[in-house]
């Protein structure tokens, strides 16, 4: 399954990952920079964050990603 997730602002970037479910999906999204400018694990690489924008707990990390992400249909993306 496709699954989408749209960092907030000010960034927008859109990640998609191939996921087995909604948990993989998640743990998928975070490893490829969403959020990254809040994850205390990674570097910022967010151009567009704020410098003064203090680090957020993985669990909650998670909760914000999971409650975001969405599910797309795989015939979408083909056409």
């Amino acid at each position: 399954m496709i699954y989408s997730f749209a960092c907030p602002a000010p960034c927008n970037r859109e990640i998609k990952v191939d996921a087995h479910d909604t948990l993989d999906a998640v743990e998928k999204i975070i490893l490829a920079g969403a959020i990254s400018c809040r994850n205390s694990d990674s570097q910022c690489s967010c151009s567009q964050a704020q410098v003064d924008m203090s680090p957020i707990p993985q669990e909650q990390l998670r909760h914000i990603v999971s409650l975001c992400l969405q599910e797309e249909c795989e015939a979408s993306l083909r056409g």
